[in-house]
């Protein structure tokens, strides 16, 4: 269906500013852009007085959950019984349809692409091959994954959404499984993170030493692909430049030689506001996190902010992911995590969305085909009430929704309302306290 978006506010995130305009579609692709007039047959869309802005981009995914806090997260005999269920014929047929309708609620909420760093079971590569013929709930959204993500003994994951490797070899013999069953990228934990901290003010303590980084890294790269590398300590950061990562997800302060060295191979760092800055600000009733998993939260959040005003000085890109599926990190709150960074960093709206849309797209390689309203590319956009150059919550109200070849009108995201209801008073409380 060739479809012409009439009389809307063109967003343009390169410039930061809109302009009155249509947008013709043709099979998936944007043909034209302006001043235009629909051809014989199109389908009208009548856009006056709405916004026409690209699909958010979210880098950091996992789809195995909702965002739903639970005590399980945290580990032990809880967690253990739902591993063991999840990875059960059974449970592979469930975690299917969980996984599906989370890709579909990403979808709906204005994301048009996602990448997935560590999921169960490969079922995240069975889902972007569903959806990239044409099928299922979650059609129309560009998947890039990474299946399970690895790691060492005691690693972060490791047992769950992580596999482990013993040795050099046994991690290189892991890549190589992943790259042949349909990773697009390679996921591996260097560090722990908060829920599986031990000590209070050590949330990154390193787990993945430097030759096991290199070696996947090595590997990795000679089957062309790029690797994502979960970080929340200073040293697992410099573990990451030195060992050949690619992204550094989530951050944490940056040495100058270590930033020179990602920057070098031109590297990135994908922050994830989503899980950090509500386990800091909400109560433990809400979070189920104790207080020394509280005290580590705002710890991470600090180092993620550090990384995110270093990077740009050493010419490294920065990156939004939400980190969905961790407490608080709905699949819907991709805008969320726009606030969030404009918020901790200072960034304004603009710049926010830049970074998850054209930016984003720089990252994963795909900027000459999405990330932008422009002829040629992909037709991924959201059609909005508001202006999104300006207002950060833009994306929380949606009129349509165009990915590739996919028309949705009025999208309804599954929504969590009690989460929902706590992360809108704390983002309000956010803005106001921003605005002064």
């Amino acid at each position: 269906m060739d479809i012409f978006y009439k009389d809307a506010f063109i967003v343009d995130v390169e410039k930061g500013e809109s302009r009155k305009g249509s947008i013709a579609v043709k099979n998936g692709v944007i043909a034209e852009v302006g001043e235009i007039l629909p051809e014989k047959g199109m389908k009208i869309v009548d856009c006056e007085g709405l916004y026409a802005a690209p699909g958010l981009i979210n880098l950091h995914v996992h789809l195995f959950g909702t965002g739903r806090p639970a005590k399980a997260l945290g580990g032990g005999k809880a967690q253990e019984r739902l591993v063991k269920i999840v990875k059960s014929a059974p449970g592979k047929a469930v975690l299917r349809i969980l996984m599906e309708r989370a890709a579909e609620t990403e979808l709906k909420s204005g994301v048009t692409t996602v990448r997935t760093v560590g999921d169960f079971c490969g079922i995240d590569s069975e889902l972007k091959k569903k959806t990239a013929s044409g099928k299922g709930r979650a059609r129309g959204l560009r998947m890039f994954v990474s299946g399970y993500a690895l790691t060492v003994p005691g690693g972060h994951g490791a047992g769950t959404f992580a596999l482990v490797g013993n040795s050099v070899r046994e991690l290189e013999e892991l890549t190589e499984q992943a790259v042949a069953e349909g990773a697009d990228l390679i996921k591996i934990c260097i560090t722990g993170g908060v829920m599986d901290a031990k000590k209070r003010g050590e949330p990154g303590e390193v787990r993945m030493e430097l030759p096991y980084v290199k070696a996947v890294c090595d590997r990795a790269h000679a089957l062309g692909k790029r690797v994502a590398a979960h970080v929340q300590s200073k040293r697992g950061a410099e573990i990451a430049a030195f060992g050949g990562v690619d992204t550094i997800e989530h951050g944490a302060p940056l040495g100058a030689e270590a930033a020179a060295e990602l920057a070098a191979r031109g590297g990135a760092v994908v922050v994830t506001y989503s899980p950090a800055l509500p386990n800091a600000k909400l109560g433990a009733e809400a979070t189920k996190l104790n207080e020394t998993a509280k005290f580590n939260s705002e710890t991470v959040m600090k180092g993620m902010t550090e990384c995110a005003l270093q990077a740009p000085a050493y010419g490294i890109k920065v990156g939004l992911g939400t980190d969905a599926s961790c407490p608080f990190c709905t699949q819907s709150g991709m805008w969320r995590e726009l606030l969030y960074y404009s918020v901790c960093t200072g960034v304004s709206a603009a710049e926010a969305l830049k970074t998850a849309t054209l930016g984003n797209a720089r990252i994963l390689g795909i900027a000459d085909e999405t990330g932008s309203l422009e002829a040629g590319k992909r037709a991924d956009m959201a059609v909005l009430f508001s202006d999104p150059l300006s207002d950060l919550t833009a994306y929380s109200r949606i009129k349509y929704i165009s990915a590739g070849d996919r028309f949705i009108k009025d999208p309804r995201p599954s929504r969590m309302p009690e989460i929902e209801k706590l992360l809108d008073k704390m983002c309000a409380e956010l803005l106001s306290a921003q605005r002064g």
